[in-house]
């Protein structure tokens, strides 16, 4: 994930605790703009070519015209002449109009198109032969063994390999499209002659007409023939199975029947009805008999005054009966009330309410006796109305075998009527589509010659091509940063390699290409100056009370500029009135000191003698405003892992720290890192000289995590470069 500016290359690793980590959109926004800006020459040189490839092509390309043609299509129209026809479940509107899309691009319509354009009657153009074939047709020739003459069948075979090649390419510029979701199909054919497309998208269209036409006409007459002979034979078997069903009738004397059923079956349901309605009427008769005896049994007359025995029941005195003693009972209210309870009027009420009461009784008694009479009427009818079914229902049986058959042959006669009517009339319906023909299509607008052409665009292409330019111009310059792992940027030393950043050094060359003149005279400008006052002012910070302090110097590789950068901190030392030891292990220094103002040539480590004689020596050639500067002499090499010259290097630094103020030690390359690692036991810090543009930070980063001695001696890491141009740009 891009995190911001100063490193927006590297990809953050997610944290340990399982937490998302947070991004600050607006500094990866800021990352991405400012590595497009530092690409802009790739972005700019990507367009500036595709926009001149596009000019070129736009010049150059022949011009094409566009003919178009539309067709629009009515689902709802067939060739029925009886009008308009609704499309069915499984042909669609949409399946229909893609149907006709595919009708139009067939090899039959095509082909008539191309035979219309006179396509096939055009010679042929002269094929180039190439050389191998030459050469095989040569060597044929000298052998004699020359190709046979051509059957009629091979001959026909490549007329119409022919045809379907120049009708092949007649569709090349063909496009047959729906317009969107309509019922519209565009037609369009692109050509460099504008009359040739106009008469090549009005043939399509004249020529599909035709086509369905043609089609059209051909399946009506061979529908039309299968019909006339269906229909004759359907005819003749109508006839014979009308025949059947009268002879039938006839033999088995059944007459015409009444709602489907015949007679017997009619007077068998209404038997059927009619013994229901006994049965029925004798459960009624019955309840209302066991009624009045349970009331006759109570001897309770109210039953008998609230109409539970019905008006049809109850006989004329029992109504009367029912009134009276209703009366009877209202007029007793009524004298009580008036004469007392005890009263003769009274009394007399009541005695003819009871006489009443017997009457009702005697009266009920009657009704059950009518009602048992009844009961047994109905009993009789019953028993009749059953024995007459039984009857009817053997006869409708019989009746009923017999009309099984005659359902069958009735319904063959009417099958066989029904699809001769319908074949009959689809016979008469196809004899008028044969004089009456509509096609599902129509023409909404023909092709005229076109009066500009369609391509090239110049303005859209080379609009797209400025377009495609910058999007692929700032993909490569996306992908050039991202990829792009050389220190760059002080967030890389700082991030990167988690050292601090001390500043850029311009004018640092390498060891090989270095003038001795340069090695201790820095380069002039604000910058570099500003850079070594800082160390020098640090150095001084660091030094102890008391005795010198041991800085060393490292780079990555050999030849990557330490020995100027180390000049140039020791130059600076020693102008701020600082006596200054330069030194240098290193053995291809030897020849880029020598000749310098106060140098001395060091022995082999092992053979100094007196270490404090030397010592004191390389003291008095520190003065100050110049460095003393050591050097092994050409040919010795310092082989510090042996002890013997590690414990001399380390006496002649412990004898200097007490003379001077400041030795700077160039410290062997890094790549060499056992012994940087144990020269680096002999400083008290370091500093390292990256070459900017040059270092790979995982290189780096892998070697100084391998590191145990020097990584912590480390005071920072120093930007060289031969020029500073394009640092600002990163930083």
């Amino acid at each position: 994930m891009i995190q911001n500016d100063r490193q927006w290359r590297r990809v953050a690793e997610p944290p340990r605790d399982g937490t998302v980590p947070e991004v600050d959109l607006a500094s990866t926004l800021r990352a991405i703009t400012s590595g497009l800006r530092r690409r802009w020459r790739l972005i700019a040189g990507t367009t500036l070519l595709m926009s001149l490839l596009a000019l070129a092509y736009v010049l150059t390309a022949t011009p094409q015209y566009t003919a178009r043609a539309a067709l629009v299509i009515d689902p709802r129209i067939s060739n029925s002449p009886n009008g308009v026809e609704a499309p069915t479940l499984l042909l669609s509107d949409a399946l229909l109009v893609d149907s006709e899309i595919k009708v139009l691009g067939s090899r039959d319509v095509t082909s008539r198109v191309a035979q219309s354009l006179g396509l096939y009657d055009m010679e042929p153009e002269p094929e180039s032969v190439s050389l191998p074939r030459m050469v095989l047709n040569g060597i044929g020739a000298l052998l004699g063994s020359g190709s046979e003459p051509p059957t009629f069948a091979d001959a026909e075979a490549a007329e119409a390999t022919r045809r379907e090649t120049i009708r092949q390419k007649m569709m090349e510029g063909f496009d047959i499209s729906r317009d969107g979701g309509t019922y519209v199909i565009d037609i369009a054919y692109t050509s460099e002659d504008p009359m040739f497309a106009t008469r090549a998208v009005n043939s399509m269209v004249d020529e599909y007409f035709k086509a369905a036409s043609d089609a059209a006409l051909s399946d009506t007459r061979r529908i039309h023939g299968w019909l006339d002979q269906r229909v004759q034979v359907l005819g003749q078997e109508v006839q014979t199975a009308d025949a059947a069903v009268a002879q039938y009738r006839q033999a088995n004397d059944l007459f015409a029947m009444r709602d489907g059923n015949l007679p017997s079956e009619v007077e068998l349901s209404n038997a059927n009805d009619l013994l229901i309605r006994l049965r029925q009427e004798l459960i009624e008769t019955q309840t209302r008999q066991d009624k009045i005896k349970a009331i006759v049994a109570s001897q309770s007359t109210g039953a008998l005054l609230d109409g539970t025995l019905g008006g049809e029941v109850a006989s004329p005195a029992l109504r009367d009966f029912q009134t009276r003693y209703s009366g009877l009972v209202a007029e007793e209210t009524d004298l009580v009330t008036r004469w007392g309870a005890n009263s003769d009027m009274v009394n007399r009420n009541r005695s003819d309410q009871a006489r009443l009461r017997e009457a009702m009784m005697q009266e009920a008694g009657q009704i059950v006796e009518r009602l048992d009479t009844q009961i047994i009427t109905v009993r009789r009818q019953i028993t009749a109305t059953e024995q007459h079914v039984e009857e009817l229902r053997d006869r409708s049986n019989s009746d009923a075998q017999k009309s099984i058959q005659l359902n069958v042959l009735e319904r063959e006669a009417d099958a066989k009527r029904g699809l001769y009517q319908s074949m009959l009339n689809e016979l008469n319906t196809s004899a008028q589509r044969e004089t009456f023909q509509r096609s599902p299509a129509r023409v909404i607008g023909q092709a005229v010659p076109p009066d500009e052409k369609s391509s090239p665009k110049g303005m859209r292409t080379l609009i797209l091509a400025i377009f495609g330019g910058l999007v692929i111009g700032s993909a490569l310059a996306f992908l050039r940063e991202v990829m792009d792992n050389r220190l760059l940027r002080i967030s890389d030393v700082r991030e990167g390699l988690g050292l601090r950043y001390l500043g850029m050094l311009p004018g640092v060359r390498s060891s090989y290409s270095v003038k001795p003149s340069g090695l201790m005279q820095p380069a002039r400008g604000d910058g570099v100056q500003r850079v070594l006052r800082g160390l020098a002012a640090e150095l001084q910070q660091r030094r102890p009370e008391r005795g010198a302090l041991v800085t060393g110097v490292v780079s990555c590789r050999r030849g990557e500029g330490r020995a100027q950068t180390a000049g140039w901190l020791s130059a600076e030392l020693a102008g701020h009135d600082a006596r200054v030891a330069l030194i240098s292990i290193v053995p291809e220094h030897a020849r880029l000191f020598a000749g310098q103002p106060g140098h001395m040539a060091l022995p082999a480590l092992n053979q100094i003698g007196d270490v404090a004689q030397l010592s004191g020596r390389i003291a008095q050639l520190a003065q100050a405003g110049r460095p003393a500067v050591v050097s092994m002499a050409e040919g010795v090499t310092a082989d510090l892992l042996s002890p013997a010259q590690f414990q001399a290097l380390a006496g002649v630094l412990q004898g200097l720290r007490e003379k001077v103020d400041h030795v700077v030690l160039i410290l062997p390359a890094i790549s060499d890192l056992s012994e940087a690692e144990i020269a680096s036991g002999l400083v008290d810090g370091a500093i390292i000289s990256l070459r900017w543009g040059q270092e790979r930070a995982p290189e780096i980063a892998e070697t100084l995590g391998a590191s145990r001695v020097l990584r912590p001696m480390l005071l920072g890491g120093l930007f060289t470069a031969n020029t500073a141009r394009g640092f600002s740009r990163y930083n």
